[in-house]
């Protein structure tokens, strides 16, 4: 079983948005804010990519049919099934991992 870890920018940016292309903000030299200006295209798939974040993907037909079956008693577990997929698991853990020297 594999996690998805996504990663979500914490802290606040100041943004503004620019239809064209995107633009160096000038630098003051007696310091100030950062700023950043991102193109019409930028903004959209960043709103895109936060639309998706919060997409649900399980598949609710298969979580109920498992409830029932857990319910009713006629869920069954495969023990080989679960057990090659332990040893899968394991041995992409172990090539993974960093060798010694």
């Amino acid at each position: 079983m594999k996690i998805d870890k996504r990663v979500t920018p914490s802290g606040t940016t100041k943004v503004s948005t620019a239809k064209g292309k995107a633009k160096a903000a000038p630098s003051s030299p007696q310091g100030g804010s950062d700023s950043l200006t991102l193109t019409e295209s930028s903004t959209r798939l960043r709103t895109l990519e936060s639309q998706l974040a919060s997409v649900d993907i399980t598949d609710a037909g298969k979580v109920e049919s498992v409830k029932a079956a857990l319910a009713n008693g006629s869920f069954a577990v495969d023990a080989e099934v679960v057990a090659d997929r332990l040893i899968d698991q394991t041995k992409e853990t172990l090539r993974k991992r960093p060798r010694k020297k």
